[in-house]
């Protein structure tokens, strides 16, 4: 499956906006520095551009057996959120914890449970390094 129209409507879609941001300096949640940043939060001004990436994201993944959609709080939830709309399934979210220099995400609330033996999709609001992803 090609993933060049997904990836060519969330461009339009995240260039429309005025979100991207290129050719500057950046410092990632990770730690690593990039020259590129998609300024979510003007994306999530209109709830109808997350609502279509989560579905362009949710139709990218369709061939993936999941059951539940994961995303790290707090950007991630919103995608997390439009994905399991478009995907017709359930969603949670991991919420950061920061113990001094480690940081990791944490299912709560009876999340936990509502996951265990469940296949999760692990997604987020944009991926830089895959830092948050991998955490949650």
């Amino acid at each position: 499956m090609s993933m060049k129209p997904f990836q060519a409507e969330t461009r339009t879609i995240i260039e429309a906006c005025g979100a991207l941001m290129e050719d500057d300096h950046f410092v990632y949640a990770s730690g690593d520095h990039g020259n590129g940043w998609i300024a979510k939060d003007i994306i999530n001004l209109d709830p109808r551009l997350p609502r279509r990436l989560g579905e362009l994201l949710a139709d990218a993944v369709r061939h993936l057996s999941f059951e539940v959609v994961c995303g790290p709080a707090v950007g991630g939830l919103i995608t997390a959120q439009f994905t399991a709309l478009a995907a017709a399934t359930s969603c949670v979210y991991a919420e950061r914890r920061e113990e001094g220099e480690e940081v990791d995400f944490l299912l709560r609330r009876g999340q936990d449970t509502f996951v265990s033996g469940r296949r999760v999709l692990v997604v987020d609001d944009v991926v830089n390094t895959g830092y948050s992803i991998m955490k949650a």
